[in-house]
């Protein structure tokens, strides 16, 4: 996408601004990676894993003087808003901390965004919904039965008090190469021949990284506003997922045991079913079905597997 302007009586086109603040992390690395162009000239900051590059700010965004200042360097078109505290035990056991990244780190970024006239991609969840219906809509209801959903309902609060313009992106159950989570777990274990139990009355919409980060580009290229389901295609539990992507990896099926969500010793509640409708994004963009994105993770996998070592950290504010 381009900004196009008269100057000295010729159009003149400029790439947009684009800032991601986390960076690093598992979505943030990915529209990193992928908006990097001709349409995007892209920025983006890390809190405590130190990247190497002109692109790359330092900043803590529950720091005001620092959102300001990386802000005022940039002057960003668009702000993609990817860091949080996402350990939802965690969230339930640390509530300050949550609360204050989420929430009022949340505000401070909507503020700056909102002074520097930049729309303001929020990156949402599916846990803001309490799991008793699935298959849920952009205007359904939304109760969240966690602490990390409420706090992540509330940053949706700041954004829309805040921005004029703004994408506010629920996803569910992300998951890349670069960074740890439910999948990249899956395969470490079951390469090794290690058993594990996975929940299989818990649905969910897993979504690749690669294709989160695509929808938010179509949506930004479109320049789409709004509230926005952006994830994987379709409805699954997290058993079947595993059993999917162990038939993919060519892993032994037979380590993965069934259990209930009630049998599952988690500090906070987990929603039995937040799977997202996605019907509203496939004007935009086709969301890839768990096939699709097993079968590009895979290849993505085996390439990484080869070269850089893959991250641990969960947390990037």
């Amino acid at each position: 996408m381009y900004l196009s302007c008269v100057y000295d009586g010729y159009w003149v086109c400029f790439a947009l601004r684009v800032l991601v603040i986390g960076g690093s992390g598992l979505v943030g690395y990915k529209i990193n990676e992928l908006f990097s162009g001709d349409e995007f000239e892209v920025f983006s900051t890390y809190h405590q894993q130190v990247m190497a590059g002109d692109q790359w700010y330092q900043m803590d965004m529950t720091d005001l003087d620092q959102v300001s200042n990386v802000f005022e360097k940039i002057n960003p078109d668009v702000v993609v808003l990817a860091a949080a505290y996402t350990d939802v035990d965690g969230c339930e056991k640390h509530k300050k901390l949550a609360f204050q990244v989420n929430v009022l780190g949340t505000k401070k970024v909507a503020q700056i965004a909102e002074k520097h006239h930049a729309r303001l991609v929020y990156l949402s969840t599916d846990y803001v919904f309490n799991g008793n219906t699935g298959k849920y809509v952009e205007d359904d209801l939304v109760d969240p039965l966690n602490y990390y959903g409420k706090t992540k309902l509330l940053g949706e609060e700041q954004v829309k008090a805040w921005c004029s313009e703004y994408l506010i992106c629920r996803t569910s159950v992300v998951y890349g190469v670069n960074k740890s989570n439910f999948a990249l777990w899956l395969v470490d274990a079951l390469s090794h021949g290690n058993k594990v139990r996975i929940v299989d009355d818990q649905y969910v919409s897993c979504t690749y990284n690669v294709d989160l980060a695509d929808q938010i580009a179509a949506l930004l290229k479109q320049q789409a506003t709004g509230v926005f389901h952006t994830a994987g295609g379709e409805r699954i539990s997290r058993y079947d997922f595993a059993l999917q992507l162990s038939d993919m990896f060519g892993f032994d099926t037979g380590l993965i045991t069934p259990v209930s969500i009630v049998d599952v010793d988690w500090a906070a509640q987990r929603p039995v079913d937040s799977s997202l409708d996605v019907s509203k994004i496939t004007t935009y963009k086709q969301p890839l079905s768990v096939k699709e994105a097993l079968d590009m993770f895979y290849k993505e996998y085996q390439k990484k597997s080869t070269g850089d070592k893959l991250a641990s950290e969960v947390v990037d504010v």
